[in-house]
């Protein structure tokens, strides 16, 4: 729906922030489901954006427990007028302490503080996670970026993760292409240990079918605990997604659309992202995802192929060992080189 637009208006100062690779040429047409695209002939699809450790340093000191915790439950939650009566029998999201997987993503736009939801994604190098592009790119960068994994109450079970790279689409940053509105992020490693070692992550889906049986999990920013939804996706138009369930408002952008999720792990197979289409819906009992396609994909194996820093042990909160998911690391299927693995319909 349209006020889970978190991003304000105005220039983002970029601070340690620097562009290094932004690339585009000629306009293709993705897979199933999929819309037109820009990359070039190497399959890049996006500009990528460098944090400096100062900045991701300045990021931790911000984000203390007392402003998340403030952010989290401090705005104001305004309803738009609803025009339309919503079909019956729609379910309604439950609050629910978290997943491993997904967590709070917290930022600053314009010196104000903010949050979305986020995803940790299979990767090789472990260090991704999965948001709506509308979350860390309007007409800059956003600033002061953290990721929370199973954040809720005030608690940061495995710690806290500056991110360190931004990846978006060259449709996204060129013209908002609420189609592009997905971005991956990397985080730098804590305690030498990638974030995907510690929550494990969700395996990413491309040119899936837009019918799927999925559970959505969300941050709103009126509360302390995430929500999550079992419901039904479908298609709503070329490039967009939908599902129709009570409760997500503002905070739940960037939120995943989880096939086959698994509460006791996190794991599952995450295909879409609430954001695209009306920055989410225009009702708070629907919800729209850009179309994972081809440019997804590529955005995807660009985002994996920046190298990873050399881990340094930090004074981030170590994880409870009693909060460690079961052992084990997926990875997307077919993987065919690190950075580049080969992700498609399964």
């Amino acid at each position: 729906m349209s006020w889970r637009r978190e991003f304000q208006a105005g220039a983002v100062a970029l601070g340690m922030l620097a562009l290094i690779s932004v690339a585009g040429a000629a306009v293709h047409v993705s897979g199933t489901g999929g819309s037109a695209k820009i990359a070039d002939a190497t399959g890049v699809a996006g500009v990528t954006y460098q944090v400096s450790a100062k900045a991701q340093h300045d990021a931790r000191a911000y984000w203390t427990t007392d402003r998340m915790w403030a952010t989290a439950d401090g705005m104001v939650q305004t309803q738009a007028a609803v025009l339309t009566s919503p079909p019956k029998g729609i379910p309604t999201a439950s609050k629910f302490n978290g997943s491993p997987t997904t967590g709070a993503l917290f930022y600053t736009t314009g010196g104000k503080a903010h949050f979305c939801s986020a995803s940790v994604v299979d990767s090789p190098q472990g260090d991704l996670l999965l948001t709506a592009a509308h979350c860390v790119y309007d007409k800059s960068v956003a600033s002061n970026v953290e990721y929370v994994p199973e954040y809720h109450d005030g608690k940061d079970p495995y710690g806290t993760w500056p991110v360190r790279a931004i990846t978006v689409t060259y449709d996204w940053k060129t013209s908002h292409d609420t189609d592009f509105d997905f971005a991956f992020l990397a985080v730098s490693p804590e305690n030498r240990k990638s974030i995907q070692a510690t929550t494990n992550g969700l395996t990413l889906g491309i040119n899936l079918s837009d019918n799927q049986k999925i559970e959505v999990i969300g941050h709103n920013d009126t509360d302390n605990e995430p929500v999550r939804c079992a419901t039904k996706s479908f298609w709503f138009r070329t490039g967009q997604m939908e599902f129709y369930c009570h409760g997500f408002w503002t905070g739940t952008s960037g939120g995943p659309w989880i096939i086959g999720y698994n509460a006791a792990n996190g794991e599952g197979k995450v295909f879409g992202v609430i954001g695209g289409y009306e920055g989410g819906g225009d009702y708070e009992w629907t919800s729209y995802s850009s179309y994972f396609g081809d440019t997804a994909r590529s955005l995807y194996r660009q985002a994996e192929s920046e190298p990873a820093p050399k881990p340094t042990p930090t004074a981030s909160p170590t994880p409870s060992p009693s909060k460690k998911p079961s052992a084990g690391t997926s990875y997307p299927a077919g993987a065919a080189r690190p950075g580049h693995p080969s992700i498609g319909p399964s």
